[in-house]
């Protein structure tokens, strides 16, 4: 973890990615239905944290399996899902995805900027160079310098050296509770 301490701005907002980060990472695979997706223990505390720090919070996900045509149940399908086991209160602002597939080049796949550019147009009080960014991949951390911002990444491994990484999405919201 990371000594240095990061303020949050009033245009401070905060993009989560949803696989691996949210729930469990299906390795090799795609959320496909409801059945599929798990809820991570920490994210529900995390969350209630998150949001007595950020005005902003917004998730988002590439969801190939979209494009790919694999999905069992639609995609607003699994997120509905998703926020039924989430309390209101503590629901995201936005939740933006990509459907496209990796060789589509489209703008909205990370670690394209479109999807924060998405946003910045619903919420234009949003700065990116005062925003953060919690992934676990590195398209998530490329989409976060892309964007200007701060990122955290979540590697439940233990293995990497990187100073703002962190074992899971509490343990991020307890560094920014500090």
């Amino acid at each position: 973890m990371n000594s240095r301490n990061y303020s949050v701005k009033a245009g401070s907002a905060l993009f989560i990615d949803r696989d691996g980060v949210i729930n469990e990472l299906r390795v090799q695979d795609y959320v496909k239905s409801t059945d599929e997706f798990i809820l991570l223990p920490d994210v529900i505390n995390a969350l209630a944290i998150f949001r007595r720090i950020f005005k902003r919070i917004f998730i988002v996900t590439n969801q190939q399996g979209v494009g790919k045509k694999l999905m069992i149940d639609p995609l607003e399908t699994i997120h509905q899902y998703m926020l039924s086991m989430i309390p209101e209160e503590l629901h995201p602002d936005a939740i933006y995805h990509c459907p496209h597939l990796s060789s589509e080049s489209c703008t909205c796949r990370k670690p394209k900027t479109g999807m924060a550019l998405m946003a910045k147009n619903d919420y234009p009080e949003i700065q990116f160079t005062e925003s953060f960014m919690i992934g676990d991949s590195d398209s998530d951390m490329q989409f976060a310098q892309n964007c200007g911002m701060v990122s955290f990444r979540i590697d439940r491994s233990g293995n990497s050296n990187s100073e703002l990484t962190f074992k899971d999405l509490l343990e991020v919201a307890n560094y920014f509770a500090n």
